[in-house]
């Protein structure tokens, strides 16, 4: 019940009637300030975790996510059967694979790439976006190869053309010496994905690939993993895995790229939060102007036989009123703002006719975003409200 006066008086100090303009504008600036502080991180966080997402589903959909190998780079799958992975979380799929990468020659240029051994049996990213092909399937024995669109162009090749593969890490003995590891494919078929795989990966049937890696009869590079989340990675290879295996994954090949997205990320976050912590301090001045000028009644209160917790929650219970009224009112906003930013910024003609940004709305990073404004503003009302406690009530009424 006491603490429900302390309430009553907050709410009265929060919306009643003032006096001093000054104070009721700086009081009124710092509610604008979160609100703008949190409308802005929703829609920038909203933007980068699409941003984030779209490299996920273009880049990391068609790279090998996770491959458990052994040292030497080959496992037997006998030895580590795929049934002895079904333990591992947030795995949706298990497939062998083969990998290398490579050196391509063809009549009138050289490239590199990434050469990736799959069974036709099992699915595949790219086995589905196929644009031109010869052959139905990868047939073991013939040498077939499948090649990225871009990467075909590069080395202007078609399909029926003929194209070297070489591996520069696998050598052979012959006659001439020790030379590396090569073999002609023919290209029977052309895919694309719009995305990075279109310049650097190569398909072929995965005997053919273990074949001229020189594995023994029947072994494979390794498990080829598929994520439900492949960007919770560095989380996921804690997990353990049979003895006598490597975890290896994308951030090999794409770990620098997508850390520097995250650091962009978090370094945008950092700055737009410097608005909440301004509105912060603004809440601090107006809140210890209004402790200036209630000095009298907090007197009278005091002496009344209001204890100094109930004093010192009225003020904080007003300042973090600010808080929460921005904080909600930001959410809201952001929240309408981001589902609606292509349609606006379509309006304004900021992008390029067809072009949208991606947008991901992730209900817990809002939730922190609103739960910080609010801490924030709270934390802003101590020292005011600290200082309304000190209130000698014998000063103030001396001259009453």
């Amino acid at each position: 019940m006491h603490y429900c006066i302390s309430i009553f008086i907050g709410l009265r100090y929060m919306f009643g009637p003032t006096t001093d303009k000054f104070k009721s504008f700086t009081s009124n600036l710092s509610t604008i300030g979160i609100t703008l502080g949190v409308l802005a991180l929703i829609i920038v966080t909203s933007v980068m975790n699409g941003f984030e997402r779209s490299l996920q589903d273009s880049i990391l959909a068609y790279i090998p996510q996770v491959i458990l190998t052994s040292p030497d780079g080959h496992i037997d799958p006998k030895k580590y059967p795929s049934s002895s992975l079904m333990n591992l979380k947030d795995v949706h799929q298990i497939t062998s694979i083969v990998q290398s990468d490579v050196v391509l020659q063809s009549h009138s240029n050289v490239g590199i790439g990434i050469m990736i051994g799959v069974d036709t049996n099992e699915q595949s990213q790219l086995l589905s976006h196929l644009i031109d092909k010869e052959k139905n399937d990868l047939v073991i024995g013939q040498y077939y190869v499948l090649l990225g669109k871009k990467l075909a162009e590069n080395l202007n090749l078609k399909c029926g053309d003929e194209v070297r593969i070489i591996i520069p890490g696998v050598s052979e003995l012959t006659p001439m010496g020790s030379i590396p590891s090569q073999r002609l494919f023919t290209v029977s078929g052309i895919f694309k994905t719009n995305s990075e795989a279109d310049s650097t990966e190569l398909i072929v049937e995965k005997d053919d690939a273990a074949r001229i890696l020189r594995y023994p009869q029947g072994h494979i590079t390794g498990w080829h993993l598929f994520l439900d989340e492949p960007l919770k990675v560095e989380k996921l290879s804690q997990q353990k895995i049979p003895h006598g295996l490597v975890w290896t994954d994308w951030r090999e090949r794409k770990g620098e790229f997508f850390q520097s997205v995250k650091m962009e990320k978090n370094m945008m976050i950092l700055l737009l939060s410097l608005i909440i912590t301004v509105a912060a301090f603004n809440i601090i001045t107006s809140l210890s102007l209004l402790v200036m000028e209630k000095k009298s009644e907090i007197a009278i209160l005091k002496t009344l036989g209001l204890k100094k917790v109930q004093i010192l929650i009225i003020f904080m219970f007003q300042g973090a009123g600010s808080g929460i009224i921005g904080s909600v009112t930001g959410t809201l906003l952001g929240v309408l703002l981001s589902s609606q930013l292509n349609y606006l910024i379509s309006l304004l003609s900021m992008l390029p006719k067809g072009v949208e940004l991606p947008i991901v709305l992730d209900l817990h990073n809002i939730l922190i975003i609103s739960v910080f404004a609010i801490l924030t503003s709270l934390l802003a009302t101590l020292y005011p409200a600290w200082y309304a406690t000190t209130v000698q009530p014998t000063e103030v009424l001396r001259y009453e």
